[in-house]
């Protein structure tokens, strides 16, 4: 446990340092964790060696992101996908894994190690791509949808190709595949059996509960729980950890907590993430790299070049728009993480030379360290191509009819009598948070945009819609809590107007520094109301 602790903190602290640096460079902080990984990994300084400990922790990782999005899709959104998508993923893992047996074997390689190589080539990194959709806010985009489409069927395809890998390595019969597929076909209908009576039976009842209403920590619980667990469960079941966690956020999604529960699952999801891109860059070895820098280089660029204009080829083949298919071909155009457990299992069983198992472990982190890049111009491609069809995301709220949106964050009766009072032309562009489950279920009943969640949370607010807001009115009586709430909105949305209540004058002065451009002062409000009061109780007392 002591080396695991230190290995892990090595990791995060190189990781926190060069991820930083990346930042300041204007690069995606991946960048920096890949390196980090490489830098103190036996390749260079030696601190930190592969092991299983640190693979699990990275492989939650992955299974942690993957979950946080689930819960963003919902089944009705996974729908939404269409069926092209997943028949374009089908497609591309088939193809590719055909061409890229064909080039190995073309290059001189016996027809198993060929059959490692396109097995590599026709997987994409989820981990990788669905992190950088999200950070870009394109998850929603044409390309995005497409793109996760055909990573999740990729996902799907691991195991077969996993047992494909382990065939050629000669360490099991076609009948111990066939026994292997059928068992884990049949866990998998049971997973998804346990998903579903958890969702509909379980999750409503124990969501809906007083405590969890009042204590945030609960959720917090919940959803770390509903995140390791499903990863676990798939993984026991012989199935992707990342897939089974993505199916139970999918599951989840359609709950009124699936807002909250990604937010609390956030910081855990952050340093698993971080700490995965870390293990992936362990495997890098820059002193072999340098030595053999022109087969790296052809080998990066040649993964790129053949993923691009395969998936390209194959979305335009089944209709996708020319735009939405450039950008999803540049999403998906390196090589995932599970390529390193097909290429683990083939060196194993001694089907990979140590010298070509080298150059595929060093091109596919090549390809993950350019995939930032490709995935920031996709957009572009898409605008130039598909006159905008990969970009802007589509569920993003309509505005109301003037153009200005309002977030007013407590729906208490502070924030119940603000939202009446506004002319219906406004209300139409309001949108509620409320941590409280009646009180966002009321607001709905009145015929509000509510949503459930703390409006403490980065994410909560995002997804609210707070970066469009024009107006934020946060109505919270705790004081502090509005305090940090007016600071955050401040931070993520500095052209919106935050108007913070306040209930003592002490504190109205702390809430402009905090980030309200105006504090409504509740004392001098009532001192104002009693004063008016007063005047009028006089001047009736004087007429009679």
């Amino acid at each position: 446990m002591h080396d695991v602790l230190v290995a892990t903190l090595v990791l995060l602290g190189a990781a926190l340092v060069l991820g930083a640096l990346a930042e300041r460079l204007r690069q995606t902080a991946v960048l920096g964790y890949l390196l980090a990984g490489t830098v103190v990994g036996p390749g260079v300084l030696g601190w930190v060696s592969p092991s299983a400990s640190i693979g699990a922790l990275a492989e939650l990782g992955a299974a942690t992101l993957l979950f946080s999005i689930g819960t963003e899709f919902s089944i009705q959104r996974l729908r939404s996908l269409g069926a092209r998508a997943f028949g374009t993923g089908l497609a591309q893992v088939c193809t590719t894994l055909a061409v890229g047996f064909g080039l190995a074997r073309l290059m001189g390689l016996d027809a198993r190690p060929a059959f490692i190589i396109g097995a590599m080539l026709s997987l994409s990194s989820t981990a990788v791509v669905a992190r950088l959709l999200v950070e870009r806010r394109e998850l929603d985009s044409a390309h995005g949808r497409l793109s996760m489409g055909v990573l999740l069927t990729q996902d799907l395809a691991v195991v077969p190709l996993v047992i494909g890998a382990t065939l050629a390595s000669g360490s099991g019969t076609a009948g111990d595949a066939a026994r292997t597929l059928a068992l884990t076909a049949g866990w998998a209908i049971l997973l998804a059996a346990g998903f579903l009576l958890l969702v509909r039976v379980v999750f409503p009842w124990f969501l809906n509960d007083r405590g969890m209403s009042r204590n945030r920590e609960l959720v917090a619980v919940f959803a770390v729980v509903c995140a390791v667990g499903s990863a676990l469960g798939a993984a026991s079941a012989g199935l992707s950890p990342a897939l089974g966690a993505f199916v139970a956020g999918v599951l989840l999604g359609g709950s009124p907590f699936a807002t909250q529960v990604r937010a609390e699952v956030a910081p855990l999801r952050t340093i698993l993430i971080t700490l995965f891109f870390a293990a992936v860059g362990l495997a890098g070895d820059p002193a072999w790299a340098w030595q053999n820098l022109g087969a790296s280089l052809v080998a990066i660029a040649a993964i790129v070049a053949v993923k691009f204009a395969l998936v390209f080829t194959i979305a335009r083949t089944l209709a996708h728009p020319a735009g939405t298919s450039a950008a999803a071909a540049l999403c998906l155009a390196q090589i995932g993480e599970f390529s390193f457990v097909i290429a683990e299992v083939a060196r194993a069983g001694g089907v990979l030379p140590a010298s070509i198992h080298q150059l595929a472990v060093t091109a596919t982190i090549g390809s993950l360290a350019v995939a930032p890049f490709l995935v920031r111009f996709a957009p572009r491609l898409a605008g130039r191509n598909g006159r905008g069809t990969g970009g802007a995301p589509e569920h993003v709220e309509p505005p109301s009819p003037e153009g200005d949106t309002i977030l007013i964050i407590g729906f208490g009766p502070a924030g119940q009598r603000t939202w009446a009072e506004l002319p219906d032309r406004r209300r139409a562009g309001a949108v509620v948070i409320d941590s409280n489950p009646a009180l966002v279920a009321m607001a709905k009943s009145m015929g509000a945009r509510a949503q459930l969640g703390n409006a403490g949370r980065s994410e909560v607010l995002e997804h609210a819609g707070v970066l469009n807001s024009r107006v934020v009115a946060v109505t919270m009586a705790d004081v502090d809590v509005a305090q940090h709430v007016s600071s955050l909105v401040r931070t993520l949305a500095p052209d919106a107007h935050v108007i913070t209540r306040s209930r003592y004058t002490s504190t109205a002065a702390d809430m402009i520094r905090a980030g309200a451009h105006r504090a409504i002062d509740e004392e001098a409000l009532v001192g104002d109301r009693i004063s008016l009061e007063i005047e009028a109780f006089l001047r009736q007392s004087t007429r009679e």
